[in-house]
C-alpha cells in the first residue's frame, strides 16, 4: 500500500513537468512506443511577454520571476480548460500544442478560444496587480497544420535526456506570427484562419514578410467579441 501511495505521489509531481498528453500515453502503454515522433495535425500557440528586456531592467530577478509565475499560472488553467498542453517554456514565453482526434477544426477553435481568454485574463491580472508589478502585455500567435510530434533523445557523455515537442514549419511559423502581434492582438496563420472562420470574426492583415521564411505569408487578426469586422471568406 505504501508503494502504491508513493507511486501516486510521484505521478502527481510528474504532472507538473510532463505534458498531460504524454502522461495519458504512458498510462496506456508504459513502454512509450506512442511517444515516437510521428506526423500529426495540430495547432500551435506561441505567447511571449512584450518588452521583457525592459521589464528585466525595471525589476529585480526574483520579482520578475514571481511576475511570470503569477501570470503564467493563470494562463495554464485556461490552456488546460481548452485542451492544450504547454510544450515548452522559455523565460518570457510559452509554446502550447492543441490536438484533437479526427476533427481538424476543433483544435484550431480551441487554440483561438484559449488566446481570447488569456488576453481577457491578462486585463484582470493587470488590474489585480496594479502597484505590485508594471502592466504586462503579451504577443500571441496561432498556426495550424502538420508537424512531427513526439520524443527526441539528446545524447551526451554524462547521460541522455528525452524531450517531447512538435517540430517543423508549422511550429516555426507560429513563433514568427506571434512576433507580429502588438497591443493585445492575436495573430493567425492562414490555415488556422480557414479552419475557424465559421466561429470567429477575422481581419485580413495581408501578406507579411517573416524572419527566415522565404515567401510572404498571409496573416489574419482575430477580432475581439463585440468588435464588428467583415468575416474573411
Amino acid at each position: 500500500m505504501q508503494k502504491v501511495e508513493l507511486l501516486e505521489q510521484v505521478k502527481g509531481e510528474l504532472v507538473k513537468f510532463v505534458p498531460e498528453s504524454v502522461m495519458r500515453l504512458l498510462e496506456k502503454n508504459p513502454d512509450a512506443r506512442e511517444l515516437e515522433k510521428r506526423e500529426a495535425d495540430l495547432s500551435v500557440l506561441f505567447l511571449d511577454v512584450e518588452g521583457y528586456t525592459r521589464l528585466s531592467e525595471q525589476l529585480p530577478p526574483q520579482r520578475l520571476n514571481r511576475l511570470i509565475q503569477d501570470y503564467f499560472s493563470s494562463f495554464l488553467e485556461i490552456i488546460r480548460a481548452n485542451h492544450g498542453d504547454v510544450n515548452e517554456t522559455a523565460g518570457d514565453g510559452l509554446m502550447v500544442i492543441f490536438q484533437t482526434e479526427g476533427d481538424r477544426a476543433r483544435h484550431a477553435v480551441n487554440a483561438a478560444g484559449a488566446a481570447f481568454q488569456i488576453q481577457a485574463k491578462l486585463g484582470d491580472l493587470n488590474r489585480e496587480f496594479e502597484g505590485v508589478y508594471p502592466p504586462v502585455a503579451i504577443h500571441v500567435g496561432v498556426n495550424s497544420g502538420t508537424a512531427f510530434v513526439g520524443a527526441t533523445k539528446l545524447d551526451a557523455a554524462g547521460g541522455g535526456r528525452w524531450t517531447f515537442t512538435a517540430s517543423g514549419p508549422t511550429t516555426n511559423l507560429a513563433a514568427r506570427i506571434a512576433a507580429l502581434a502588438k497591443g493585445g492582438q492575436i495573430m493567425l496563420g492562414p490555415e488556422t484562419a480557414e479552419r475557424i472562420k465559421g466561429h470567429y470574426v477575422l481581419e485580413d492583415a495581408g501578406e507579411q514578410r517573416l524572419k527566415n521564411v522565404s515567401e510572404p505569408v498571409r496573416v489574419f487578426r482575430l477580432v475581439p467579441p463585440g468588435v464588428y469586422m467583415k468575416v474573411v471568406t
